[in-house]
């Protein structure tokens, strides 16, 4: 017998369903199909203690993340950095991570051209240099040790940059020695070293913690944000989307989320359909078995 549409569902082969997801993704990533993401307040706080800084302010940036969190990391440094140095504001940047080291040294260099290359392609002589308007520290081990150490003097962690120039060297640190010269410091980590920050570089010295961390971790740092020990979060892939769509940049974070929500619309439809057929099929069988003729 002819099976109906609700029956096939019920046994449809699940490549079906892959390829049509696969489909869709790469649909989602290439095809200017966008759907709204809405701003949660901690994302929202983010954004606006470095909108708020004054030009020329100084923020310090720790990129201690490793490459298995790079797809929701990464989005964020970029954005962050991104905005900073567009809003006229210095950045230092750091790990305390082997592993991000070469990582944070690409992220700084590939904001900074693709930064200049839209000064020039808008007709804007400003132009974004290393050692002027930003400075690679590099990676340091000693993690609390290090952190304790930025309070009082950088060059004591520090005393020259990823390249080996001397910061007494460098135009952009002539009067940046601690803490206290800084408007702000961001920690982007897949590890617990916000923690790490907050308890020796937020409580002692009084310096804003902004924080980004995977959608995994999230959870446990908004208890932060809610007694101010924490001035904004980033969570996840969702979070560094969030904060592309307040900047208006068109970053890896917003594509992601944009498939991320195409495949969740997806699987929904699947998940309806799916019970839909049964119920039909269902009580089709069971018409039939209570017209059957009884013995």
């Amino acid at each position: 017998m002819k099976k109906t549409l609700f029956e096939r569902l019920l046994v449809i082969d699940r490549r079906w369903i892959f390829l049509i997801i696969g489909i869709v993704v790469i649909a989602a990533l290439v095809l200017p199909i966008k759907l709204s993401i809405g701003i949660t307040t901690p994302v929202q706080n983010f954004f606006d203690a470095i909108e708020g800084a004054p030009e020329g302010s100084v923020i310090l940036v720790s990129m201690d993340l490793g490459p298995s969190t790079l797809p929701e990391l990464e989005p964020m440094l970029k954005a962050t950095v991104y905005h900073a140095l567009d809003r006229g504001l210095k950045v230092i940047s750091l790990t305390l991570l082997p592993d991000a080291t070469s990582i944070a040294e690409r992220i700084m260099l590939q904001v900074t051209d693709e930064l200049n290359a839209k000064y020039e392609a808008t007709g804007v002589e400003r132009r974004i240099r290393m050692g002027e308007d930003w400075v690679y520290l590099g990676f340091r081990a000693g993690g609390d040790a290090v952190i304790l150490q930025l309070g009082t003097e950088i060059r004591v962690a520090f005393p020259a940059d990823f390249y080996g120039t001397y910061l007494d060297d460098l135009p952009m640190m002539k009067n940046i020695h601690n803490y206290a010269d800084m408007r702000a410091m961001v920690d982007v980590s897949g590890t617990a070293m916000p923690e790490i920050w907050v308890a020796f570089a937020g409580a002692p010295y009084g310096i804003p913690i902004l924080v980004g961390v995977t959608a995994v971790s999230a959870p446990q740092y908004y208890a932060y944000t809610q007694t101010g020990q924490m001035a904004g979060l980033l969570g996840g892939l969702k979070g560094a989307a969030e904060y592309e769509r307040l900047l208006n940049y068109d970053g890896a974070a917003t594509k992601g989320m944009n498939a991320q929500q195409w495949i969740h619309i997806v699987v929904v439809a699947f998940i309806v359909m799916g019970n839909i057929a049964y119920f039909v099929t269902r009580g089709k069988k069971d018409r039939e078995k209570s017209a059957a003729p009884k013995p």
